[in-house]
């Protein structure tokens, strides 16, 4: 069996790949009573738009697709896969993302029977065009919730702010007039296309024997038939430097109001540079924490002004050629909470001593990942999901980073490319695009 080291939490993670394609990747932890399994797709809502290699043209299939099958994939003939896991003491879920889809099962007996189901339901999709319609309701009621929500809204808006061509714009559901017009042969050309064994993997971590877990695997995937593996072409947009609404207010029942600042910064802006995604994203990890963090002079000073009541929570991520960094909050007076946001993002900076210490934080939490079996189920998917592998470089790149190169980061961070939605009360909404 194949081994992967990851230093610093000095983890090994089994993994094997199968002859349909479908790989495993398996870490034990015999210190818990329990077992976490992931059965996932490569594919979220951002795939609309697709072919496999050999085709003359693309299909395309409506927003939130991925999403309405993840709904019909727990139907089976027998009734549906939340209840076997309930008779079986076993709790069961899904979720659908912009670039994943997840089946998981979270169990501390009855393995081998709820591994085995796990793969079963998936890979037996069980679905008639009368199921599709009556769920077609279900998932427009969810639709509804999510608008209902200020802060699914906020979220969405966002998205929708700073995304012009990006398919991440869009809600992962869809919208309403998306869900009803999906068809049949669209869920069937999507459950063809994605869920072959080769686009999929599988994830386990807790209690449990790896070489007994391979065996089930090995043996259940052996039974069945699948399609020839070939390779899937997602169909690519281009997406501009702007953002598309550089201020939105959305009026909602809400006491106290929300407001979203997101910045889009071009990946070559860094690059250029010699500054690798890699560092970036863990620079950046430091950089927010100190700067925006609990326990900043920034934060203290917001709540001491009655600014906001409570953390303000930031997130960078890599969305393609870009870099998204999203802040947060709920906020007394949003016009001027902007203002000192911005204030604050383009003069960044932070000192040897904290440098140190948020660098010591972020080394302690990577190796705190494995000591939760769904946090580190969540590390290897997301390394699968974003780079086709576990991350392991992580603690090498914390290890190397330096001052320098994180002052350097500092001064590229501006608001040039901004996108700002505010939820206020009440039903009116008005924007201003650029």
């Amino acid at each position: 069996m194949n081994k992967i080291y990851v230093k610093g939490p000095n983890e090994e993670v089994f993994y094997e790949v199968l002859d349909n394609g479908l790989t495993v990747y398996m870490l034990p932890n015999n210190k818990v009573k329990t077992y976490y399994l992931t059965f996932s797709a490569k594919f979220g809502s951002v795939y609309t738009e697709f072919k496999l290699e050999g085709d003359k043209s693309y299909t395309k299939i409506p927003n939130g697709v991925a999403h309405f099958l993840e709904h019909l994939t727990f139907y089976t003939e027998d009734g549906d896969a939340s209840t076997f896991y309930a008779d079986n003491g076993a709790k069961s879920n899904a979720y659908t993302s912009t670039h994943i889809t997840c089946y998981e099962v979270y169990g501390y007996n009855k393995f081998k029977e709820n591994l085995e189901y796990l793969l079963d339901y998936v890979q037996k999709p069980y679905y008639t065009e009368k199921m599709v319609n009556d769920e077609k309701g279900i998932i427009i009621e969810e639709i509804k919730m999510y608008e209902d929500d200020p802060e699914s809204v906020l979220i969405g808006e966002s998205s929708a702010s700073i995304f012009v061509n990006d398919n991440r714009k869009y809600l992962v559901a869809g919208t309403k007039k998306d869900v009803k017009s999906t068809t049949v042969k669209d869920i069937e050309n999507a459950y063809k296309t994605f869920y072959h064994p080769s686009n999929m993997f599988i994830v386990l971590t807790g209690n449990f024997n790896p070489e007994e877990a391979l065996a089930i695997i090995e043996e259940n995937q052996s039974k069945k038939e699948f399609g020839e593996k070939k390779k899937i072409i997602n169909k690519v947009v281009k997406e501009p430097k702007n953002v598309a609404c550089t201020y939105k207010e959305i009026k909602k029942d809400v006491s106290i109001e929300k407001l979203e600042l997101a910045l889009k910064i071009p990946m070559s802006t860094f690059l250029k540079d010699g500054i690798t995604e890699h560092e970036l994203v863990s620079s950046l990890n430091i950089i927010l924490n100190s700067n925006f963090g609990s326990t900043s002079e920034f934060r203290e000073t917001l709540v001491d002004g009655n600014i906001i009541n409570n953390d303000i929570i930031y997130y960078a991520s890599v969305c393609g050629n870009y870099l998204i960094i999203e802040f947060m909050c709920e906020t007394h007076y949003p016009k001027r909470l902007i203002t000192l946001l911005e204030e604050k993002i383009n003069n960044l900076d932070l000192d040897e001593t904290e440098f140190n210490s948020k660098k010591k934080v972020a080394i302690s939490n990577l190796i705190l990942v494995f000591e939760d079996i769904e946090r580190a189920s969540e590390f290897i998917s997301s390394g699968i999901i974003k780079e086709n592998e576990v991350p392991t470089y992580l603690f090498d790149t914390y290890s190397k980073l330096n001052l320098k190169t994180l002052k350097s980061i500092c001064k590229k961070i501006n608001t040039d490319e901004e996108a700002v939605v505010v939820i206020k009360k009440n039903n009116r909404t008005s924007k201003k695009n650029k």
